[in-house]
């Protein structure tokens, strides 16, 4: 028996279809804009779908309660499934803004964790409507993480290029996965076991990546104090592995015991005990690391426990590794930077981060998107007057097919350039020797070029970055005079 009409059935169908969908797909896009098209005809782009059909929404639950259908055990089959999500999404709707202005109280309150003022309400709305004590709790700290990944991916990382609009759609899916009712049932205690590997050239917002990551893990609910059990900010602990020398890098990643060395006065706790459950553990320039420190960390990831430096007692490892190198990952692995059993265990997903290059390709209005958010970073506030001195500056001395080799690092010292001096140039270094790698490509493709030549030019290129002839002839494999005799032509 069928407690929906057709119509009501139509309607569910197709607003659920669109809440499980990746709120960054052209997916949620074209089904949200039909949606809306279907129920009101007229456009208004400044309200969200979501808000927009909440009194529909809203409206259509009502008929179901007034017919006596108040509960989940009311309705059957498909039915049960799609009222399921309805109660879900209808209830998140109501405390959308509560929540958002919690994520902002919790900002600004550092190593403390809040209370949540609608947090008992919206358990007892859930469980009104038929969800276990059990499901209601887990179903609120599920509205908490997708409100904050949602903010975090979508504000944290500036950009409406394609390629940006592709890394927020993967960065969504690395949270919870392809299928959000999986992760729902399965996966939203597990996700530790799913590490991340981000690859990007110097400068292009890998820790930008990384972080809104961070930021979006599971929060337990405490019903006793109302609060979250952490501040999302102390779920995310982060390291550039190559600012520790050697001897050092183990002691940061594990900790030490007092007196484990000569210097240690005290214990230490490592960045992995620092990491809290369902937390994430960042770590930059993994292609950095020595061998005998990607096999310990190999056997963390393997096992999820470690020993700090002197002492005998393991300890848990409860949270996620994010790892970041800005070498090509071909390049990593045929050099033998990383061993193929570390990157194994890394590469459970694998994100790229597109370079500023591709992405002002894409869309020459990324510079301008870009250039206004650098802006107020820079300025503690929106200030139109240099936004229009930096593009002005930019298109006037930059070339349109710039490379930019530091990418939107290099991009945010421009904006600082051109503030203090009023012009960029761009990195006249590495303008040069891009301009000499594609004289050298030039003369690959001439058929008259000989082996000869190639040399001379490659060690001429050399020579510029390394500076002496030492340097290149361990580059090339060759010995000092030949090198002597390409680069200064005798």
């Amino acid at each position: 028996m069928q407690n929906l009409t057709s119509e009501e059935y139509t309607f569910f169908s197709k607003f659920i279809r669109a809440v499980l969908s990746n709120p960054f797909t052209d997916e949620r896009k074209i089904l949200s804009d039909l949606i809306s098209k279907n129920y009101f005809p007229e456009k208004d782009s400044k309200v969200h779908f979501f808000k927009k059909l909440q009194p529909l929404l809203n409206e259509n639950i009502d008929k179901l309660d007034k017919r006596g259908f108040k509960q989940l055990s009311d309705f059957k089959g498909m039915e049960n499934r799609l009222i399921y999500f309805s109660y879900i999404v209808a209830i998140y709707l109501n405390f959308v803004d509560d929540f958002d202005e919690f994520i902002n109280h919790q900002s600004d309150n550092e190593n403390a964790s809040l209370a949540f003022p609608k947090g008992q309400e919206i358990l007892v709305q859930l469980e009104r409507r038929g969800f276990s004590a059990k499901e209601s709790l887990r179903l609120l700290e599920l509205y908490y993480q997708f409100r904050r990944a949602y903010l975090f991916i979508n504000d944290g990382l500036v950009g409406q290029s394609p390629s940006m609009a592709k890394l927020r759609v993967e960065l969504w899916n690395n949270l919870f996965t392809f299928d959000v009712p999986n992760y729902h049932q399965s996966l939203w205690n597990q996700m530790e076991d799913f590490s991340l590997f981000l690859l990007g050239e110097t400068g292009t917002g890998k820790g930008a990546a990384a972080r809104a990551i961070g930021l979006s893990g599971h929060i337990l609910y405490d019903k006793s104090t109302g609060c979250f059990r952490d501040n999302f900010q102390d779920i995310y602990v982060e390291a550039n592995l190559s600012q520790y020398s050697e001897n050092l890098i183990e002691s940061e990643l594990f900790g030490h015991k007092k007196g484990a060395f000569t210097g240690a006065f005290e214990q230490y706790q490592g960045l992995f005990s620092q990491c809290k459950l369902n937390g994430s553990l960042f770590l930059d320039e993994i292609g950095d690391i020595s061998e005998n420190i990607q096999i310990k960390l190999l056997k963390v990831l393997q096992e999820r426990v470690f020993t700090p430096v002197g002492s005998h007692k393991t300890e848990v490892f409860h949270g996620r590794i994010i790892a970041a190198a800005n070498q090509p990952l071909q390049e990593l692995r045929q050099n033998n930077k990383l061993r193929d059993d570390f990157y194994y265990r890394l590469c459970s997903d694998i994100i790229e981060i597109p370079t500023l290059r591709q992405r002002l390709a894409e869309s020459p209005n990324e510079l301008v998107i870009l250039t206004r958010e650098l802006v107020k970073r820079i300025c503690h506030q929106d200030d139109e007057n240099i936004v229009s001195l930096v593009i002005e500056s930019l298109n006037k001395h930059v070339s349109k097919d710039y490379h930019w080799p530091g990418n939107v690092r290099e991009l945010e010292q421009a904006i600082r350039r051109i503030i203090l001096r009023g012009s960029y140039h761009g990195d006249t270094l590495r303008v040069q020797s891009n301009n000499q790698v594609d004289n050298i490509m030039q003369l690959m493709a001439d058929s008259n070029t000989d082996l000869k030549e190639l040399t001379k030019r490659y060690c001429q290129i050399l020579y510029e970055q390394l500076h002496t002839y030492e340097a290149v002839a361990l580059k090339t494999n060759l010995d000092r005079r030949t090198v002597k005799k390409h680069v200064t032509g005798e």
